[in-house]
């Protein structure tokens, strides 16, 4: 049961949020230009994965039980290093 609530809150939170991210993707001119091996024919917004990261990283820090899940933390901490590295 707990799965399913954090699956059904990280999706919340990502739907909530995406929209915002991709106005200020637009507001800075944040775009992935299409070459001739892009999938797209248009600019498109290039910062989708922060509200996708946001969704998964609030729904984690809201449902897991970090004192007899140690190994989280430690899962969580990557994350986050990973995606700060990944950022633009």
């Amino acid at each position: 049961m707990t799965v399913a609530l954090c699956l059904l809150t990280a999706f919340a939170i990502t739907f909530l949020a995406l929209p915002s991210v991709i106005q200020v993707a637009r507001i800075k001119n944040l775009y992935d230009v299409p070459t001739e091996r892009s999938s797209h024919s248009k600019n498109t917004p290039s910062l989708g994965g922060v509200g996708i990261f946001a969704g998964a990283v609030f729904s984690i820090i809201f449902w897991t039980d970090f004192q007899s899940s140690s190994n989280m933390k430690y899962a969580l901490c990557s994350m986050i290093i990973i995606f700060l590295i990944g950022l633009k």
